[in-house]
């Protein structure tokens, strides 16, 4: 478990400075947008001033930065050794939902202004695109993979990867609204996806204890 995520079963006015910054700018960055937001407001919402937010980071791009490197540097160390493994591609798209469903809902801060908002599409923010552009393409390339070994259906790569970045968005909407009650969904996230792409519905049961195994080892 990271520090960020235990941060979750602590009272706020146990939180170190910085992540209440991180907890409040993603909170106002959802609910207002990136170019709405200012460190003024971010600053009130977690009670300290101004000048006390640049102590912690230079600029509302850091903050929004440091929220973009939580989530996707996350995710790219989970997702390069899982797709430079051989094996099962099923097996190991299962394993990414379960990971990425257990991310969203474990994290402490509101991720859905990452991707809902048009924070990525501010030119300052080049690094992120191409973080996201790698993550993107480390997924597609899973379901390629399961295509090519026959265990997908024959059915349109990126048609597969939206209905995947589907079920996370939403994962991350509902996570924002109800954190305590959707913790457990990550497996149903992950056999809802593959029935659906597996030329072999009937396999998903061994799919699924094989993926959970790995997973939790």
């Amino acid at each position: 478990m990271s520090d960020s995520t235990a941060l979750r079963d602590l009272p706020t006015d146990q939180w170190p400075t910085r992540e209440l910054i991180l907890r409040e700018a993603s909170r106002l960055f959802a609910s207002r947008g990136y170019l709405g937001t200012s460190t003024r407001e971010i600053a009130a919402a977690v009670g300290i001033q101004q000048p006390s937010l640049y102590n912690h980071f230079a600029s509302k791009q850091a903050i929004a930065e440091a929220l973009l490197d939580y989530d996707l540097e996350t995710g790219l160390a989970f997702m390069r050794p899982l797709l430079a493994e051989e094996g099962s591609a099923a097996e190991r798209l299962y394993r990414y939902v379960l990971f990425e469903v257990t991310h969203c809902t474990s994290s402490p801060y509101d991720l859905r202004a990452l991707y809902l908002s048009e924070l990525l599409e501010q030119p300052e923010f080049a690094r992120g695109r191409a973080m996201l552009e790698e993550y993107d393409s480390s997924i597609r390339k899973l379901i390629e993979l399961g295509i090519e070994s026959g265990e997908f259906v024959e059915i349109d790569p990126g048609f597969a990867h939206a209905a995947v970045d589907s079920i996370v968005v939403d994962t991350m909407r509902r996570a924002a609204r109800h954190r305590s009650n959707w913790s457990d969904h990550a497996d149903c996230a992950a056999s809802f996806l593959l029935r659906g792409l597996l030329r072999r519905p009937s396999a998903l049961r061994g799919i699924s204890a094989r993926a959970h195994r790995d997973f939790e080892h």
